[in-house]
């Protein structure tokens, strides 16, 4: 056995992936959720549940007692104000890390963050990633840490990529119109291997480290298209949407979510994010840091989703 691996967010998209990687290689793993996750658990490889959630420090203490490794997933993409996204992905950070030098002062920490956390101005989603960055040199104490901000996560599992999905399959694709903009992506199993390469690495030279699929300066929106269309079979309409059309559709989306108490990705805080033109991955490469490479290229990765979403009759 690899040793006792903490996981939190482990029921979520990126989560429950490195989840099942790090079952895969024989990690003990703990797991904190509010109530218990039957998708999470797994017949073959026994998971320790902690019931609790971020906001409760002593279920946090009693999650991380014991680690060897820490891989802290937990945190809101959507939200309906800003001060729910600084509780839980700075806040929530804070917390954990106060519970670990309680209960776990040398297990090592794997951040998850988000390539949006280098652009805390854009959004308060960008901010509250960038803050729960910040907080790390201070409060990880000795031990050996690092942040990790992947692009776009896509891959078996998203359901937000999915009207994406259904638009192409009706032969669309509707974009922001920022020229020149450029983003890169990540498939979740590649994203699930990296945090499983670092666990397995002695040093970590590299404190933040920004993943992608290796593809050179990211993608445009002619090659998004493209690798859709070839997983459809068929030729994409696209769409370039100007950002006050896109503004006034968040803005009806936003005063919905008000409305309903449901909070959806797209909404006015969004769109800064959307028509920002540098959303390429940049900086040390994990590959040359690591035995790591990524196996899905776009057009690869977005099969495999594809495929999943027939299997599940998504679409």
């Amino acid at each position: 056995m690899a040793g006792l691996v903490v996981v939190t967010g482990a029921t979520g998209f990126v989560g429950a992936a490195i989840l099942r990687h790090l079952a895969h290689q024989g990690w003990r793993i703990r797991i904190l959720t509010r109530r218990m996750p039957q998708d999470a658990l797994m017949p073959d490889h026994p998971i320790e549940v902690v019931l609790g959630d971020m906001g409760d420090r002593a279920s946090l203490e009693q999650l991380v007692r014991g680690a060897d490794a820490i891989v802290h997933c937990a945190g809101l993409t959507k939200a309906l104000t800003p001060i729910e996204f600084f509780d839980v992905n700075e806040g929530g950070t804070v917390r954990l890390l106060e519970a670990a030098q309680k209960a776990a002062p040398q297990a090592r920490l794997v951040h998850i963050s988000s390539l949006a956390a280098r652009e805390p101005g854009l959004s308060p989603y960008a901010a509250s990633k960038r803050a729960g960055e910040d907080k790390l040199p201070a409060l990880a104490g000795a031990r050996d840490w690092v942040a990790l901000r992947p692009p776009a996560v896509y891959g078996p599992g998203d359901v937000a990529l999915l009207p994406l999905f259904k638009a192409a399959k009706l032969g669309l694709l509707a974009y922001p119109a920022s020229p020149g903009s450029r983003a890169s992506t990540l498939h979740v199993a590649d994203l699930a291997s990296a945090v499983a390469t670092l666990l397995s690495t002695e040093v970590w030279s590299e404190r933040v480290i920004e993943l992608d699929d290796e593809h050179p300066n990211g993608h445009d929106w002619a090659e998004i298209n493209h690798a859709l269309g070839e997983c459809f079979g068929n030729r994409l309409w696209a769409v370039r949407l100007p950002r006050p059309w896109m503004t006034g559709i968040a803005g009806a989306v936003t005063v919905v979510s008000r409305l309903s108490g449901t909070p959806q990705i797209l909404s006015l805080d969004k769109i800064s994010e959307l028509y920002h033109p540098d959303w390429a991955s940049s900086g040390v490469r994990l590959s040359t840091l690591l035995p790591w490479r990524p196996t899905f290229a776009l057009r690869e990765g977005f099969a495999d989703t594809l495929k999943w979403y027939r299997a599940e009759a998504l679409l």
